[in-house]
């Protein structure tokens, strides 16, 4: 019970912010159609919409996030008709708390309370049910577009790290680790550190050429535990260029064809000529 329980109090704080401009967007609306519609002031309308949207808000962030854990595994119509009939509910119970709150305030006597609310239930139940559907939907298209993305660059990574490097790299850890468990964390790291720049580079059409510089030693240092003395390098590449844009992987890219398809030495020069490097 500890990591649903643990789940739910993620869920609610990183929804409240949301929540309150939410709260805060409906009172202030609210506000401004009731003290048009009826003429009355504005400053009075808006602290008691306030009220009112607080306390719906309030039992709408505590009880959704409930209600959606319970349906999580639930069948898709069924979860609906089950996270439907629960935001129809706590938007009642929340109008229900507010007007109370106003009467006990003196804004309204106590005699029309049951009026009020009862009048309330069908408005707040369509338009309620209007926002919430339209959320739950905005919500589905955000999510559904996160992971595309993160499929995106999860292809990404894949293009720029061939899945025979990996497994290599992945065959040198091991068999390192008995013999040289030092050597084998500095491989894994110099790995660790391809990977996240792979995913960090996505969203960037050129980078610091120091980054790819950094990139492609990393690259050769675990190919050289590889191929041992077999594989020479050389970089030479002047303090004053490291600043100058490339396309992320450009020069890692190219030191894995020189690797797969050169010879034993690989020397690596930048240099800038005419305007082009």
């Amino acid at each position: 019970m500890i990591a649903p329980n643990l789940m739910y109090l993620d869920r609610l704080r990183s929804t409240w912010k949301r929540a309150l401009a939410i709260t805060l967007g409906v009172a202030l609306t609210s506000a401004i159609i009731v003290s048009w519609a009826d003429g009355g002031g504005f400053g009075e309308q808006l602290l008691y919409q306030l009220i009112v949207s607080f306390c719906v808000g309030s039992l709408f962030w505590l009880g959704s996030t409930a209600v959606r854990s319970y349906t999580k595994g639930m069948r898709t119509t069924a979860r609906w008709a089950v996270r439907i009939a629960g935001a129809a509910v706590l938007l009642n119970v929340g109008i229900s708390i507010g007007l109370a709150v106003l009467a006990l305030l003196g804004v309204f006597p106590w005699a029309f309370y049951w009026d009020m609310v009862r009048s309330s239930v069908v408005p707040t139940t369509v338009i309620g049910l209007i926002c919430f559907v339209g959320f739950a939907m905005y919500e589905s298209l955000k999510y559904r577009a996160q992971y595309e993305t993160a499929q995106a660059r999860l292809s990404s990574l894949e293009s720029r790290l061939r899945p025979h490097f990996l497994f290599n790299t992945l065959n040198s850890i091991m068999a390192l680790i008995p013999e040289d468990p030092k050597a084998a964390e500095r491989v894994t790291e110099r790995l660790a550190a391809l990977l996240r720049y792979s995913l960090d580079s996505t969203g960037y059409s050129t980078v610091p050429l120091e980054q790819e510089v950094k990139v492609a030693t990393d690259y050769l240092e675990i190919e050289k535990t590889r191929f041992g003395d077999r594989l020479h390098y050389s970089i030479d590449v002047p303090r004053y260029l490291m600043q100058e844009e490339v396309p992320p992987f450009s020069l890692q890219t190219l030191i894995e064809n020189s690797v797969k398809y050169g010879g034993g030495e690989i020397r690596v020069s930048v240099s800038n000529g005419n305007g082009r490097l």
